[in-house]
């Protein structure tokens, strides 16, 4: 029965991966066109960037806001919590090279709860003069159709709530930043594509959305979000209950990668699947049957258990299929490929290998750090600062 089950899983886990490569061929292969409307037909946009300390590549990154082309009036609002932040800095010298762009910082903090990105852009949410909110981390850019494109999909059905990117690495300078780019660039974006696709259930992360204020207020509002690390989560799925239609458009949140050291890697990597780990409890509790290694081993048992197959010719195999279609996949989404195949291949491999002993330790820890502190999640999701 057990064999049974591990096939059914794999066959499964096969059929999300040509789903996400069919939305890689529709969506970011063949890049949606702008929608032929009026400039009238656009509403105006609030883009709020919630700032602090400098990010790697941070002018480049914020840059990308001022660059958008967008027919409607754009603002964009930088929340900083202290006044002698160095990011600040950066800012200034952008909306001088932009006068024309309406662009300003907001200094301060609001304490609604835990969570520090709530903390600081709340002063831009209640000061932004729109409806549409596009809420971009400081440290990703986008390219400079992705509003216009986005708005579009929102306009085309009014069910639609919530505009998400998915997050695209690049540029590895360190083995701990290829680490992420393979991780980023294979696996997450593929599992992301295609349970987007699916539409079960809400799947976004917060680096990259546009929201309607309107909406997020009938939900409790930005504020009631604090209490969560993983607020971008729990938004949408509060969304999602109200009935919001979640959707993506075929551009990248590009995050130049800034991961030093392997230690760093993985740290960042726990942190990751121990937040998962209390707000969505059971698939992160399946995430290491959606690995490779791990999959492949039990596939290559149950085909040598059930069909008298060779064991280890089924499991290269597995490896080999799985492996070509993730650089594909790379690939494809690139649009080319990266600076150099066996560097790449290496942090592949490497990843792959971390993947399991990773989730081992964050599903049996709940201190997680965040930007220098300590916070200890409890069952329901919310956290404490930890003393």
């Amino acid at each position: 029965m057990a064999a049974y089950f591990v096939l059914a899983f794999a066959g499964f886990m096969w059929t999300l991966i040509a789903i996400s490569h069919c939305v890689l061929q529709r969506r970011y292969v063949r890049r949606r066109p702008f929608v032929d409307r009026p400039a009238s037909a656009y509403p105006p946009v609030t883009i709020i960037r919630p700032l602090k300390g400098v990010d790697f590549g941070m002018r480049r990154t914020l840059e990308s806001s001022f660059c958008q082309e967008y027919p409607a009036h754009v603002e964009i609002l930088f929340a900083v919590e202290d006044p002698n932040d160095p990011a600040i800095e950066i800012v200034h010298e952008l909306m001088h090279q932009y006068p024309k762009t309406t662009a300003r910082v907001l200094v301060g903090r609001d304490n609604v709860g835990i969570n520090p990105k709530i903390n600081n852009m709340l002063k831009a949410f209640d000061q932004a003069q729109n409806d549409l909110l596009w809420i971009c981390d400081s440290n990703v850019y986008t390219d400079s159709g992705t509003l216009r494109r986005s708005v579009d999909l929102m306009l085309d059905d009014k069910r639609v709530g919530v505009i998400h990117h998915v997050v695209f690495s690049e540029a590895p300078t360190t083995f701990g930043s290829m680490l992420d780019n393979a991780f980023l660039a294979t696996n997450h974006c593929r599992m992301y594509l295609a349970i987007n696709a699916v539409g079960i259930a809400s799947c976004l992360m917060g680096k990259s959305n546009l929201y309607y204020k309107s909406a997020l207020d009938s939900v409790g509002g930005i504020a009631s979000f604090g209490q969560y690390l993983a607020e971008d989560n729990m938004i949408g799925q509060a969304l999602w209950r109200a009935g919001w239609r979640h959707t993506m458009t075929g551009d990248l949140a590009r995050q130049p990668v800034d991961v030093g050291s392997i230690a760093e890697y993985c740290s960042r990597r726990i942190r990751w699947v121990r937040t998962r780990k209390y707000n969505v409890t059971f698939a992160t509790l399946c995430e290491p049957l959606t690995e490779s290694v791990l999959l492949g081993l039990l596939t290559s048992w149950a085909l040598q258990y059930l069909y008298a197959c060779n064991a280890y010719a089924a499991f290269a195999t597995f490896m080999l299929c799985w492996a070509g279609l993730d650089m594909l996949f790379f690939y494809r989404i690139n649009h080319g490929s990266p600076p150099s195949w066996p560097w790449f291949v290496l942090g592949w491999v490497c990843r792959e290998l971390l993947a399991l002993p990773l989730w081992v330790v964050a599903i049996l820890g709940d201190v997680v750090v965040w930007r220098g502190q300590r916070y200890r999640f409890h069952m329901n999701g919310t956290v404490e600062v930890c003393k």
